[in-house]
């Protein structure tokens, strides 16, 4: 009898980041995980069949998956974080290294939110037609009950309305 199957095992990389959970709407520290997936025979993982990349709220678990580069740039994050630790660099050194990948980081951001927002046109169009109150209740207090497209529109517009 022949037993095959498949294993995830994990890479964390430490906390890369500070910013606001989508989910839970508080700000905390996120870690960098990285999932190998393996074909396995008898047990052992023979042949990697692929990655998932992701970003990790420390306080609520929420999953923000990464693609290839991003992963590989807060990666960058991590590994000048532990050099300074190390004291394999600067204060001043590292802050210009983490400069530079900072607003690759913030672009690239920028660009798959604008991404999400064009794909979801008739979720934007939805939440332009919300009041001011019933777009500060989806976002605040009944997210649950909303998919990410529309919880992406209603955070745009209310950015657009100025309205946190």
């Amino acid at each position: 009898m022949i037993i095959v199957g498949y294993r995830n095992t994990p890479k964390f990389f430490g906390c890369v980041d500070n910013f606001e959970c989508p989910k839970c709407l508080n700000r905390s520290n996120w870690q960098l995980l990285k999932l190998e997936k393996y074909f396995t025979l008898f047990f052992i993982p023979i042949i990697p069949i692929g990655n998932e990349y992701s970003l990790i709220c420390e306080l609520c678990d929420y999953q923000d998956f990464l693609s290839k580069n991003e992963f590989i740039n807060y990666k960058l994050k991590s590994e000048i974080e532990q050099s300074l630790s190390n004291r394999e660099i600067t204060d001043n050194e590292r802050e210009l290294k983490l400069k530079g990948i900072n607003e690759i980081i913030e672009q690239e951001k920028e660009s798959r939110r604008n991404k999400a927002l064009e794909e979801s046109k008739e979720w934007t169009d939805l939440a332009s037609k919300k009041s001011d109150d019933e777009l500060m209740t989806i976002y605040f207090k009944e997210r649950y009950k909303y998919n990410s497209s529309m919880l992406i529109a209603v955070k745009a517009e209310i950015d657009k309305r100025k309205l946190a």
